[in-house]
């Protein structure tokens, strides 16, 4: 527990939290307009060991904070309350993100370009980032910090909590007149930060608004059938470079050393010249004690790529998979035991990534795979027989390397026999959140349950085929699926758009 009281870290928070009007460029190569845009301070800050989860979360004190974060949800530089801005809604150029009150938010763009659009807003010659995972749930654990009963548009342009009264409601979104009709709505989709101050993160004007609500962020974060591969950097230290024959690798500027594996882990050296990408698993690392470290017994041109030389400094970045299915795993298909539609079939996997409380494959396991689910019948090592076309869906072929994920048990199994980008799907609430080293200070879930808690509240949606991007924060018609900004849907392609998703930037120090 803190060593001063809680009272006092909340007063320690509100004291450095602050607003501020930053000036830049409406383009990022400075061709544009001077626009205003409205960043509150996250200080850094504890949450103390054992907090949340009847002593259980965090496992140890939890570092956050430290960066600005939008006041806002984005909008183009010359939005206003009537007109989202002049500039394509997926095409943002050079077109820079703008984060104030009182206007149409930046929607129905796509992952990718939202964070072209962050990029694009250059602040002392810093650019902005879309926010990442950790960032975002950095703002929901200082929510429950601070004991803020937090409020948003979760339910047609007010919260669900509220009553059905003007004063809780925030400014209708004008452009999106003829869809609320088409719902016999009022109101759906808000003007930025227009609700009541309940809507800010602190309960405070100097707050961040719409966490809850309003409209789905992206957030940078992708999962590839269920797996989340989490990278950390660093750079050769080496001043003749290295051959395609060195197994020990010097590396210095580690980020978050503490984090690496200490053993059999997976390194890619980016190319830098006429040499090549080249993954490599190392034996051990060794910290030499003054920031560097060694990579030994190092097995060269892994994953299909060659051995080859590197110059000093070259970007090294460590790669490690979590699979972020609650009860659940990951693995790949290994042979051609599946491509074909016969109704019963054996096939070897490879490359197995257990999620939080899973275990090996075994009888009875669903597996997605595809749009096709199928059950395990028998397990022998690594090799699975399995009946096809479970759940209703549809017998179809799948090539060796093809993604295999195990349904979570603790979730529901919506849409089974569904085909195409968006089929089936799973859905629960969550209950406890994961805490391993690179995942502790990311809101992710590791167990939920269809009546979930009250501790984190809101829901968790996902797919478990294909690759899928982060939103976080729930939209108008969430209800109580967004109640403290933890709502997290894995389901939609990074290059999907909506008139209910949009995005917010942060700065780093």
């Amino acid at each position: 527990m803190p060593t001063i009281s809680l009272q006092e870290l909340r007063d320690q928070i509100m004291s450095g939290t602050r607003e501020q009007v930053f000036l830049h460029n409406s383009k990022s190569d400075g061709s544009g307009v001077t626009v205003a845009s409205h960043m509150v301070y996250v200080p850094k800050f504890r949450v103390p060991t054992g907090i949340w989860e009847s002593g259980n979360f965090p496992p140890k004190d939890l570092m956050l904070g430290g960066f600005w974060f939008d006041k806002y949800q984005c909008s183009q530089p010359d939005a206003t309350s009537l007109s989202r801005g002049t500039t394509g809604a997926n095409a943002p150029g050079l077109v820079a993100a703008a984060s104030r009150a009182g206007v149409v938010p930046w929607t129905d763009i796509d992952w990718n370009n939202a964070k072209t659009a962050c990029a694009n807003r250059v602040i002392n010659g810093r650019a902005c980032h879309l926010v990442t995972m950790r960032e975002w749930a950095a703002v929901c654990f200082l929510i429950k910090l601070l004991g803020h009963d937090i409020r948003g548009n979760n339910f047609w342009g007010r919260d669900y909590r509220d009553p059905d009264s003007y004063e809780y409601y925030g400014v209708t979104d004008p452009i999106l007149a003829s869809y609320n009709a088409s719902y016999s709505k009022a109101c759906s989709r808000v003007l930025t930060g227009s609700g009541p101050v309940t809507w800010a993160h602190n309960g405070m004007a100097n707050g961040i608004f719409d966490i809850v609500g309003n409209v789905f962020e992206w957030v940078d974060f992708l999962i590839n059938a269920g797996v989340y591969q989490h990278q950390k950097q660093a750079l050769l230290n080496d001043a003749d470079g290295i051959t395609a024959a060195d197994s020990a690798i010097v590396i210095d500027n580690i980020q978050d050393i503490d984090s690496w594996p200490a053993a059999n882990g997976l390194i890619l050296i980016k190319a830098e010249g006429v040499n090549t990408d080249e993954y490599i698993i190392y034996g051990n690392m060794v910290k030499n004690g003054d920031g560097s470290a060694t990579l030994t017994g190092c097995l060269r041109g892994q994953n299909g790529t060659a051995a080859s030389a590197h110059a000093d400094n070259a970007t090294i970045i460590q790669l490690t998979d979590y699979c972020i299915i609650p009860g659940g795993y990951s693995a790949k298909i290994n042979g051609v035991g599946l491509n074909n539609t016969d109704a019963v079939s054996t096939f070897d996997y490879e490359s197995l990534v257990l999620g939080p409380g899973a275990a090996n494959p075994a009888v009875n396991d669903v597996l997605q795979i595809e749009n096709e689910q199928v059950t395990v019948t028998a397990v022998n090592g690594t090799s699975l027989t399995v009946t096809r076309g479970s759940n209703g869906s549809t017998i179809a072929a799948h090539a060796d390397g093809v993604a295999i994920a195990k349904l979570s048990p603790q979730m529901s199994n919506n849409s089974p026999s569904s085909t195409g980008d968006y089929g089936a799907s799973q859905s629960a609430s969550f209950l406890t959140l994961r805490t391993e080293t690179n995942l502790v200070g990311m809101g992710l879930p590791a167990t939920v349950s269809s009546g979930g808690s009250e501790e984190y509240k809101d829901i968790f949606y996902t797919s478990i085929y294909g690759q899928r991007a982060a939103h976080r924060g729930g939209n108008w018609s969430n209800g109580s699926g967004a109640r403290s900004g933890f709502a997290l849907y894995l389901y939609f392609l990074p290059s999907s758009t909506s008139l209910s998703v949009g995005f917010r930037a942060a700065l780093s120090l």
